[in-house]
């Protein structure tokens, strides 16, 4: 009921207004924020640990590269959503350095009210989008996992530009291990495992659409096909400091590429 009134008034109302406070968890959780799935404690419980092992992946690759949070000057949390990650950002370094960036503007509107980062509503082509600064750590969880394969490597030319020099763009893809679980995706999708498996057995990738959608669905990369798509995209310009198999959560590969200094 409160999501359906939400999507009526949101916009003429205080951002936070359908959000609340939850134990363990800084900053309120909007009624919108779709990573949490519930209010059973287990939901609560999977919706923090989930955010600090991508809190925890992201310290790992900067002490890859003998850094702290203290040398992120500027850092680009996109898709930010209604704030899983981004709040405990924002308390790892200024709020302000923090840009939360989404497709969503009600959720970026919320962000930017609750853990005083900057807001930035994103656009479907990132190029078409102007980036405040320039980052030193750009977090891009869970979105090259649900756009088609050409995209996703468009997705990153766009956020190649703006990464700073020994900067580190991060961010998480699905492997072949997921193969093996197609059913947390939905019946769908679990429907679709031999023509996931034929696709990354011919090219490497895979992409099958939601029912009625052509532009988002579940996208499987191979590890070998994305590390020379990356490098015959971009060179020497970036290098891989970091990779970790199912290291979001057990469940999504994150990658680690530092720009050239």
């Amino acid at each position: 009921m409160l999501k359906a009134v939400h999507r009526t008034l949101g916009p003429v109302l205080p951002p936070a207004t359908f959000a609340f406070p939850y134990p363990g968890i800084p900053g309120r959780v909007h009624v919108d924020d779709q990573m949490l799935r519930s209010d059973a404690p287990g939901d609560v419980a999977h919706y923090l640990s989930d955010a600090l092992s991508a809190i925890e992946n992201m310290e790992a690759s900067l002490a890859a590269a003998g850094r702290t949070w203290r040398d992120v000057t500027a850092c680009l949390d996109l898709p930010c959503g209604y704030g899983r990650v981004t709040r405990h950002l924002a308390r790892r370094i200024d709020a302000r350095r923090v840009t939360a960036c989404d497709i969503d503007r009600q959720a970026v509107r919320f962000c930017a009210a609750e853990f005083g980062v900057e807001p930035l509503p994103s656009r479907p082509d990132l190029h078409e989008l102007t980036f405040p600064r320039h980052y030193d750590l750009i977090f891009v969880g869970s979105l090259l996992t649900h756009v088609p394969p050409p995209q996703g490597l468009q997705l990153l030319d766009a956020l190649v530009a703006v990464l700073r020099p020994k900067g580190q763009l991060i961010f998480t893809t699905q492997g072949a291990t997921c193969l093996e679980h197609l059913s947390w995706y939905g019946q769908h999708f679990d429907d679709a495992e031999a023509v996931f498996r034929r696709q990354l057995a011919d090219s490497g990738v895979a992409f099958v659409p939601y029912p009625g959608r052509s532009e988002y669905g579940i996208t499987l990369h191979a590890r070998e096909r994305l590390t020379c798509d990356i490098g015959s995209r971009f060179g020497d310009a970036l290098s891989l400091v970091r990779f970790a198999e199912r290291g979001w959560d057990r469940h999504q590969d994150v990658w680690t590429y530092q720009r050239r200094g």
